[in-house]
């Protein structure tokens, strides 16, 4: 559960799924400080599908660095 003061920050979405795998990524900002984000990558592996395996990815980024990865990503 997130704190009510960043609640609204927070973002999850499925970036990929087929029968054998998903990847999730989930955003929220952090408390302090100010202005940094929690992105958790989520890759999960799937048999009939049920979770039979999980890895989390942690990384602290600014919005800017956000942006350029998402820019990256796209471009």
């Amino acid at each position: 559960m997130l704190h009510e003061s960043i609640r609204d920050t927070y973002k999850e979405m499925v970036i990929k799924e087929n029968e054998g795998f998903r990847l999730t990524l989930k955003k929220h900002e952090v408390l302090s400080p100010k202005g940094l984000f929690s992105i958790d990558m989520l890759q999960e592996s799937l048999k009939d599908g049920i979770v039979v395996d999980s890895q989390t990815y942690n990384f602290f980024m600014t919005k800017a660095e956000c942006q350029t990865l998402a820019y990256g990503l796209t471009s």
